[in-house]
C-alpha cells in the first residue's frame, strides 16, 4: 500500500524505523559535521531511536556550517571499519585482500553516496548521488500526479533553467512520469508559449504572470491550458488571486515550493489547500523560534526540516524561515493521509500585512537597510488606477515607520521583484 493511503500512526512507527537506522548506518559514520554536534550533545552514533529523541539534535542554520562539504557524507574505509554495518565491513576487508577496492566502490559505494550532481540553494551547494536523483524523480512524478497533471498533457517550463531545485524536480519527474516537457526560459514570448500548445504551464509566480497578461483572453490565446504549476518560488496571496483571475477558470492555479535545503518541493494537490510532504522523504517540526524546543504536534511555529534517507548533502533540523503547522489529518480535496504543512504568515513582518490588506496596494515590495546605525525601512508600492499616491502614503505613513515611498509603475515593480527572486521583502542590514 502507499504512503498516502495509510494511517496517520503507521506513518509515524515507519519514519522512527527509518530515522533510526539512518542516523545510526549513514548520517553518523559518514558526516563529519554531524558526527562533532551528536558527540557534542551526547548523543553518539544510537542516541536517536524515533521523532521523539529528535530535540537532542541542535538546530542547523546554513550559518552553522563553514565548510558544506563537512554535510555531506563521505564513507571512507576508516569510517567503514569503525562504524558500518558488518556486512559492508567483511566485503570491503575482502576487496582490500583481493585488491579489488575499486569493485567495492563501484557498486556500492558511488552509486549510492557520490555527489554527481549539484544544484545551489541560497549560495548553499546541495549535492545529490545517484541514488537521490532516483527518488527525486519519484518525488517529481508525485508533484505531478498531486497537481492533476496527465500522463497525455504537455508540460511546458518557463522555469530558469539551471541549478535550482524547482527546474530540476520537474525535469527529472516529467520523465519519470512519461509526460511530454520542453523546457524553455522565463523570457519566452506568449507566442512561443502558444506554439507548443501546452495543456501545463510551469514557471516562477511573476514570469506567469507576465506571460498571463499578454496571453488575454487565455481562452483563445492558449486554449488548451488547464493547469498553471507556480514553483520556484513562493506565492503569496495576492499574486495568487492575479493568475486565477487571468486564467477565469480555465485552468487550476497550483503551488510547489520548498525553503532553501530542502530537499523536494512541498506540494499542493489540485483543489487542496496546504502543502503535502513527503514523509518517507522527510521530517518536518514545529518548534518556538526563540528557544529551538519542540511544539505540541498540530501547533504553529518555525518549521524545522529533517533530512530522510537522502545522501549526498544532509541536514538535521535545519531552521527553514518558515512558519506554520503540520497537519496528519488526511487532506479533504484529495483524500491523501500523508502530511500536510499549513504554512502561516506569522513570520511577516507587520508592515506586511498592512500592504496586504490595504485594497488600494496592488503590490509591493520592501527594504530593511542599516544606514549610520540606524535601520530604515523602504517601501516600493504599485497602486491601484484610482489611488490617490499622496492621501494614499500619507493613510499608509500613519500605520507604519516607513523612511521612504517609492510610487512604480506595474512593470517596473514586477521587474524589480523578480531580478531579487520573487522577495518581497529585502533584509539588507549586516
Amino acid at each position: 500500500m502507499a504512503w498516502d493511503r495509510r494511517k496517520p500512526g503507521w506513518i509515524r512507527n515507519a519514519q522512527d524505523r527509518a530515522l533510526r537506522r539512518y542516523l545510526a548506518q549513514d548520517v553518523y559514520p559518514y558526516s563529519p559535521y554531524y558526527q562533532v554536534r551528536f558527540d557534542e550533545a551526547g548523543i553518539g552514533q544510537r542516541g536517536i531511536k524515533s521523532r521523539a529523541d529528535l530535540h537532542k539534535v541542535p538546530l542547523t542554520t546554513f550559518d552553522d556550517i563553514v565548510n558544506p562539504a563537512s554535510v555531506v557524507l563521505r564513507p571512507d574505509e576508516q569510517s567503514i571499519q569503525q562504524y558500518a554495518r558488518i556486512g559492508l565491513v567483511a566485503r570491503v576487508f575482502w576487496a582490500k585482500l583481493w585488491r579489488r577496492e575499486w569493485v567495492v566502490n563501484q557498486r556500492l559505494i558511488d552509486p549510492v553516496y557520490k555527489p554527481l550532481h549539484w544544484h545551489v540553494e541560497d549560495g548553499f551547494p546541495i549535492g545529490s548521488s545517484a541514488e537521490d536523483l532516483d527518488r527525486l524523480a519519484e518525488l517529481g512524478r508525485r508533484w505531478l500526479e498531486l497537481a492533476g497533471v496527465a500522463r497525455y498533457d504537455v508540460v511546458v517550463s518557463v522555469l530558469p533553467p539551471g541549478p535550482s531545485l524547482a527546474y530540476w524536480e520537474l525535469v527529472l519527474g516529467a520523465r519519470q512520469a512519461g509526460v511530454s516537457a520542453l523546457h524553455l526560459d522565463p523570457s519566452t514570448t506568449v507566442e512561443q508559449l502558444a506554439a507548443a500548445r501546452p495543456n501545463v504551464v510551469a514557471g516562477r509566480p511573476n514570469d506567469l504572470l507576465r506571460l498571463l497578461r499578454a496571453a488575454r483572453p487565455v481562452e483563445r490565446n492558449l486554449d488548451g491550458l488547464r493547469t498553471l504549476l507556480v514553483a520556484g518560488a513562493r506565492v503569496d496571496d495576492a499574486t495568487r488571486k492575479e493568475l486565477t483571475a487571468l486564467v477565469d477558470g480555465q485552468a487550476a492555479v497550483v503551488a510547489a515550493w520548498a525553503p532553501p535545503g530542502v530537499r523536494s518541493l512541498w506540494c499542493q494537490c489540485r483543489e487542496g489547500d496546504g502543502l503535502h510532504i513527503a514523509p518517507d522523504a522527510e521530517l518536518l517540526e514545529a518548534v518556538d523560534p526563540l528557544t529551538g524546543a519542540g511544539l505540541v504536534d498540530g501547533s504553529e511555529g518555525e518549521v524545522v526540516w529533517t533530512s530522510l534517507d537522502w545522501k549526498g548533502t544532509v541536514l538535521l533540523r535545519l531552521r527553514t524561515g518558515v512558519y506554520g503547522a503540520v497537519d496528519e489529518s488526511p487532506c479533504p480535496a484529495c483524500g491523501r493521509t500523508t502530511p500536510r504543512l499549513m504554512p502561516t504568515s506569522t513570520a511577516e513582518p507587520t508592515f506586511a500585512r498592512v500592504l496586504d490588506s490595504h485594497p488600494a496596494v496592488q503590490r509591493w515590495q520592501a527594504e530593511l537597510r542599516t544606514v549610520d546605525g540606524h535601520e530604515e525601512l523602504i517601501v516600493y508600492v504599485n497602486l491601484r488606477r484610482n489611488g490617490h499616491p499622496g492621501r494614499l502614503l500619507r493613510e499608509l505613513d500613519r500605520q507604519l515607520t516607513v523612511t521612504q515611498f517609492v510610487v512604480l509603475d506595474r512593470r517596473g515593480l514586477d521587474a524589480r521583484i523578480s531580478s531579487h527572486g520573487d522577495a518581497r521583502v529585502l533584509d539588507l542590514r549586516p
